[in-house]
């Protein structure tokens, strides 16, 4: 009798020596994110641009100027945007090579938020070019410089996202928008 009374004793000073139990609201959650089972593709091509490509059907031309070859296409559904942008490397007496190290210098601005920035060569039909993969919290996962077979003629492309979440929620997109850019490289011809 005498053990069952220290029992119950002990009992009552460890749930009264307990705190009282406040329960707190649940973070907010992560959105949904649904990716086509499988994507269409939409042809680009303008009277301007001396290049062609298909991009996806779920994104939108909204900027694509009459006096040069400058294209935004805005994906609304991940509020992201691909800027695309055409240059010859004579212009402003500038090769190749002055035109690339003038994109690299602008890419490694963003060292100051990135974890990492991976340079990978790429080859497609269209040329050849660096693939630039950012890493970390920054707003453009991905860079693009491709050039052509005479080296003269120089496309940029740029992802950018319009949100302020954090990559780490929007890895899946930006993986999944990886490999829309590769299909776009793949389609890029010139004219």
């Amino acid at each position: 009798m005498q053990k069952l009374i220290f029992f119950f004793t002990g009992i009552f000073f460890f749930l009264s020596g307990c705190e009282e139990y406040v329960p707190y609201p649940r973070p907010f959650g992560f959105p949904r994110i649904d990716f086509p089972t499988k994507t269409a593709y939409t042809s680009f091509s303008n009277e301007i641009c001396p290049f062609t490509f298909e991009y996806p059907d779920y994104g939108k031309i909204s900027r694509s100027l009459d006096d040069s070859c400058w294209v935004d296409i805005h994906f609304p559904v991940y509020d992201c945007k691909w800027h695309i942008t055409y240059r010859t490397a004579d212009k402003k007496g500038k090769d190749r090579h002055a035109h690339y190290e003038d994109y690299r210098r602008l890419i490694y601005k963003h060292s100051k938020k990135a974890t990492q920035i991976q340079e990978s060569p790429i080859t497609v039909p269209a040329g050849q070019g660096i693939l630039f993969e950012i890493y970390g919290n920054v707003g453009t996962p991905a860079q693009v410089f491709l050039y052509d077979s005479t080296e003269t003629q120089i496309v940029m492309m740029s992802f950018y996202f319009q949100t302020a979440l954090k990559n780490d929620s929007l890895q899946p997109v930006i993986n999944y928008m990886k490999g829309e850019i590769g299909h776009t490289l793949e389609t890029f011809q010139w004219k």
